[in-house]
């Protein structure tokens, strides 16, 4: 997929899609988003949010809204609830963006002001924390402070304060009470003298404020994960922790190392940390996705550029201050990523995100690389979010209205239509043909017709044709037309009267083997002095409202004789 550069591309290769896939062959439009809930109709600020697992039961999502944290059920009954109302604990309501993570069934909210303590919500009940106070024990014991992004890693939750973080106590430690088996120890910080000193590790200051913690996954591993990583605007550090407390405490060899992971390029936040296998992903204040296995790998090379150069189309027109707000998932083998954020009353809106499909076609004999789908759109994401419901892989997003309300969609991986009966609108540019093999690269074609291979119609989509010739910037209307295929008895075309079809049948998707496009029309293209069907070159537009499959598109072009001096102008 290369939108800039479509005459470079193979003729089964597409140079643009939109709400789209080729996944399994030939190109259809995405599958259907479903409305779940509406969180609030009159919101304040979006701060951020966390898929939340607790335990024994399946996950739901955390809202921060305004200074307020809302549970939202995503299972039936689809229940809101207004925890800090309920609980009487409210944070600044203007801060911009807050930070989560979960430890244990510990969920972790810093409001992001730098001053606000945390809360800790255990599924039952919602506190503040204490802060570091100097108490090792009791009800009063020292808890985390105040600070931004964290991580669950090796047992302790890590956290950041501009160039500076640390980690608190480790699960099950001295610090925990006997209700919850000491995994509260999590929440506390009486272990680590650094921290309990108000020090850590830092970055080096040219390195700019902390914006992401995370870390890999690692096999042959006692827990799994790989080196903390610590990420900055410009670089992307490593720590290897310890996994014990005895270990944490014992000889010099063992104290946590804090080395370069990468050299350039480092996270603009931690909600675009998306990890897939051994390998993180990310966004970057150079606008594109970046993969930290891909740039360590390319560390010798004189190049260090983001994989994202085929979707370059979008991501060039990311607003670079607001890329902090980014969010990504690792879903249905897909990387998703947000992108176009646009600044609103209630918060950072993303009008597109970009599709990396991890598997377009593949088997146990032969493994495709991934490629990108270019891009889906038709919500305002604030953010992504996806968890394990019983073995179920399950994807939302918080989105805002064309209300302005906030509210909670799942993205599926079957629906045909969207929220409801809605038929989606998708499309895709091919690449220019030349017709090399035929006519010749470099002889003038006069472009003649067209035929179009449907199949997977279920009911009524409306298709439009254009194109354009060699470098031209605009798009021409060739032919507009609909396929249509009845979805139940009650819209068949055959039945003479609709009212009295009892029972209603439902129908499967059939197919359209053969459709013929008529002779393109030919303006006359200013500048090329010559109609719009003449060229050495033509690229075609598709644009579908509604559900079907796309299995072939064939062009058809005559050599055009081309005399001498042909098109010479004084």
């Amino acid at each position: 997929m290369s939108a800039g550069n479509p005459h470079g591309l193979p003729r089964t290769a597409l140079a643009w899609l939109t709400n789209g896939t080729v996944r399994g062959g030939g190109v259809q439009g995405r599958y259907g988003w479903q409305k779940i809930a509406t969180v609030a109709t009159n919101p304040g600020m979006y701060q951020g949010g966390f898929l939340y697992e607790p335990t024994g039961a399946n996950p739901y999502l955390v809202l921060a809204i305004g200074g307020s944290l809302h549970l939202v059920a995503v299972e039936d009954p689809l229940t809101t609830v207004n925890l800090s109302a309920l609980y009487g604990l409210t944070n600044p309501p203007t801060e911009p963006m807050g930070y989560f993570t979960q430890a244990e069934e510990f969920l972790v909210f810093q409001p992001g002001d730098t001053l606000t303590l945390p809360l800790f919500w255990d599924g039952v009940t919602l506190k503040r924390s204490n802060g570091i106070n100097g108490n090792l024990s009791g009800p009063n014991v020292s808890q985390l402070p105040a600070a931004t992004c964290m991580a669950y890693h090796a047992g302790r939750i890590w956290y950041a304060q501009d160039r500076i973080y640390t980690a608190g106590d480790i699960a099950r430690g001295a610090a925990g009470t006997a209700p919850y088996a000491r995994r509260d120890s999590v929440v506390c910080v009486t272990e680590n003298p650094l921290a309990f000193g108000g020090d850590g590790f830092s970055v080096p200051t040219n390195a700019g404020g902390i914006r992401a913690l995370t870390f890999p996954a690692n096999l042959d591993t006692a827990l799994g994960q790989g080196p903390l990583l610590i990420g900055t605007r410009k670089t992307v550090y490593s720590l290897t922790v310890p996994v014990s407390r005895t270990d944490w405490t014992a000889a010099t060899d063992n104290q946590p190392l804090q080395v370069v992971a990468q050299i350039k390029w480092g996270p603009v936040n931690d909600r675009s940390v998306t990890h897939v296998n051994g390998d993180v992903f990310y966004q970057t204040i150079e606008p594109g996705v970046r993969s930290l296995a891909f740039a360590r790998r390319s560390y010798g090379q004189w190049a260090n550029v983001p994989i994202s150069n085929n979707v370059r189309r979008i991501v060039r027109r990311n607003d670079r201050a607001l890329l902090r707000f980014a969010s990504g998932i690792n879903w249905d083998n897909r990387l998703w990523q947000t992108a176009l954020p646009e600044q609103t009353d209630i918060g950072v809106v993303h009008r597109a995100m970009v599709i990396m499909d991890f598997d377009p076609l593949s088997s146990l004999e032969e493994q495709l690389p991934p490629i990108w789908e270019g891009s889906y759109e038709g919500l305002g994401v604030l953010q992504l979010f996806e968890g394990d419901f019983g073995g179920l892989q399950r994807a939302f997003a918080a989105i805002v209205s064309e209300t302005g309300a906030i509210e909670v969609w799942e993205l599926t991986r079957e629906g045909l239509f969207e929220n409801g009966d809605n038929r989606i609108t998708w499309g895709f540019e091919s690449p220019a043909f030349t017709w090399a093999d035929s006519i010749g690269e470099l002889e003038l074609k006069k472009l003649v017709g067209a035929e179009m291979y449907f199949d997977r119609v279920f009911g009524t989509a409306r298709i439009t044709v254009e194109y354009r010739p060699d470098s031209h910037a605009c798009w021409i209307l060739w032919h507009e037309f609909e396929v249509c295929s009845a979805r139940s008895s009650a819209e068949d075309p055959w039945e003479t009267d609709h009212t009295g079809v009892y029972p209603e049948q439902p129908y499967a998707a059939t197919y359209q083997p053969h459709k013929a496009l008529p002779h393109p029309p030919a303006p006359c293209v200013a500048g090329a002095n010559r109609p719009a069907n003449i060229g050495l070159q033509f690229q075609v537009r598709v644009t579908v409202k509604g559900c079907l499959r796309i299995r072939s598109l064939f062009l058809f072009a005559e050599h055009f004789e081309r005399q001498a001096y042909y098109g010479q102008t004084c």
